[in-house]
């Protein structure tokens, strides 16, 4: 089949699925109270989730699929959540309870991790058991091991650590990271993952190659693909190839200033990751954005996942002003052996609603759940399945009065 003809099997498809639910649904629209990315009728609308879930990694294990995103200081962390479809999610695990790594984890001696913590997961499965790479801020590279992606979960710290890396077990046995931004470095574990192989960093991809950061690493059909995050002019994704893990790579643009009309937030200048928690009286130094800005809004860190069937999809992420950081899902067309985000004919843009990716399993549109909130009597999260900020320190913070974000308080995320 030709691209023209697959893209009008497509949009024909698109608007008979679009037709129908218009045509059998006679009772006035219902008011949503929260954001449902599945529409009911065979389509989908981006964001996955109307809230904040940065620096998506996904996987498919048999017929289900797994994604971690970044929890920062936010404890328990490093998220996990299943879905049969890409476009339903439910949660299913944190990875950690809790990180007591140093005082800055407990808030002691004046010191915090806020905005640092978990960054960028790397979740794999491999030979039976799940594994999550994580850099954690200043301390080092943490690796989560469990048998059931549910949990308990393993935990191992590795030093020295490896920001915003991508793990691949190669089809020899070996296992491999990539990071770095620009200049793309690979390093080979332990086959035990008890550490790093000294004397193995070496520099696959050098500087100049368009190359940015938040890589994925991948082999398929033999070949090796990095899918990366560039912010230079705007945020836009690019991807390379080789036939060799070392080289030479070739790489192209695989999607490029889709911002699905969202315009850049107004941005603070004197507040951030790397500065003091500020105190009462602070002022911050808020920039608007000039007219038309793309700035990092456009959809950028992100990867791919195939289905069962052999179609593919790419997962990434968008600037979305306060809101945040929001996952967004993008049907892939392969051309000339490359994973474009887009559809024939237009490639590099995705559509913010399209056709729900083609599974066996049909899931039932989910229903919204917020009915369930925090009672003010308890002042506590009703499933007692939470977040703190930061580490807990047991005793003084008891899960009662703890300052909590709670899973089923958020059913635009985990319903």
């Amino acid at each position: 089949m030709t691209l023209s003809h697959r893209l009008s099997v497509l949009l024909l498809t698109f608007l008979a699925v679009t037709a129908s639910a218009i045509g059998t649904t006679s009772a006035a629209p219902t008011v949503r109270t929260t954001w449902i990315p599945d529409n009911g009728n065979g389509t989908y609308t981006n964001p996955l989730f109307y809230d904040e879930f940065s620096d998506p990694d996904i996987i498919r294990v048999g017929d289900d699929f797994y994604l971690a995103g970044t929890t920062m200081h936010a404890m328990p962390g490093l998220v996990i959540l299943h879905s049969k479809d890409l476009v339903n999610w439910k949660f299913l695990s944190y990875a950690t309870p809790q990180l007591d790594l140093g005082p800055e984890f407990r808030l002691e001696e004046g010191k915090d991790v806020y905005g640092q913590g978990i960054w960028a997961p790397c979740i794999r499965y491999h030979k039976g058991t799940f594994y999550v790479f994580s850099n954690i801020n200043r301390t080092g590279l943490l690796v989560f091991t469990s048998k059931d992606p549910a949990g308990p979960w393993q935990q191992r710290l590795i030093t020295p650590g490896i920001h915003d890396l991508s793990v691949l077990f190669d089809d020899d046995g070996r296992i491999y990271a990539i990071s770095g931004y620009g200049e793309v470095h690979m390093v080979e574990f332990k086959s035990d993952l008890s550490g790093l192989i000294e004397g193995s960093d070496r520099i696959i991809i050098p500087h100049g190659s368009a190359m940015g950061e938040g890589h994925h690493f991948y082999k398929i059909n033999g070949k090796y693909y990095i899918i990366s995050a560039d912010y230079a002019p705007v945020g836009r994704m690019q991807c390379a190839r080789a036939d060799r893990i070392e080289g030479p790579y070739e790489t192209v643009a695989i999607s490029a200033r889709e911002t699905m009309g969202t315009q850049r937030g107004w941005w603070c200048g004197n507040m951030g990751q790397s500065t003091a928690i500020p105190g009462s009286g602070a002022k911050f130094d808020l920039s608007k954005p000039g007219d038309n800005e793309f700035g990092a809004v456009p959809l950028h860190q992100g990867g791919i996942v195939d289905l069962p069937n052999g179609d593919w999809w790419g997962f990434s992420m968008m600037d979305f002003k306060s809101v945040g950081r929001t996952t967004f899902l993008s049907p892939v067309t392969w051309q000339n052996g490359w994973p474009y985000f887009g559809l024939p004919g237009n490639l590099g843009r995705s559509p913010r609603t399209w056709i729900k990716p083609a599974v066996a399993t049909k899931t039932n549109r989910p229903q919204p759940t917020n009915a369930v909130t925090i009672s003010p009597e308890r002042n506590s999260c009703p499933s007692g399945n939470g977040t703190t900020l930061q580490s807990p320190v047991n005793g003084r913070w008891p899960r009662s009065r703890a300052c909590c974000v709670c899973t089923r308080c958020r059913p635009n995320i985990f319903s």
